[in-house]
């Protein structure tokens, strides 16, 4: 789950500059979607619901041939939207840089390469724990870490 806080500052703050403290409520708690552009919707559903083990979370029509597709973990706040390609001009400058937190990086990354994920980075140690990254139907490249 991706959890982000922006904070909404209290002006005047000392000096004209901001300081930690004179931080106030919380204006965003969290990310709501990040779009990946993808060539096939049905081809990258299958690929996030039964090989990555997402759910699909919403479905709706924008085009005749394009729909909204979110999908995301179990219980998660967050989702991907698995955006058509087609509808955007731009699509292949617009990648995405998502990293995804796991509990087991492990069992997951076991489990994800059993469901016939393909990996561009191998499970390796970082000074920050453990890192591994996969690739989509779409060559889009996603990361896993503890």
């Amino acid at each position: 789950m991706v959890n982000t806080t922006v904070w909404v500052h209290s002006w005047p703050a000392p000096c004209g500059k901001p300081s930690l403290n004179d931080w106030m409520s919380p204006m965003i708690t969290h990310i709501g979607t990040v779009a990946v552009y993808v060539t096939d919707q049905d081809a990258a559903l299958k690929f996030w619901t039964d090989q990555v083990g997402f759910e699909l979370r919403t479905e709706r029509a924008m085009t005749e041939s394009a729909r909204w597709l979110e999908v995301a973990p179990p219980g998660a706040d967050s989702a991907l939207v698995l955006y058509p390609a087609a509808i955007m001009d731009d699509w292949q400058a617009r990648k995405p840089s998502v990293v995804f937190v796991v509990d087991d990086i492990e069992a997951t990354y076991d489990q994800m390469t059993r469901n016939g994920v393909s990996f561009s980075q191998e499970l390796v140690d970082m000074a920050w724990g453990k890192f591994a990254a996969f690739v989509d139907t779409d060559g889009n490249e996603f990361g896993l870490r503890t």
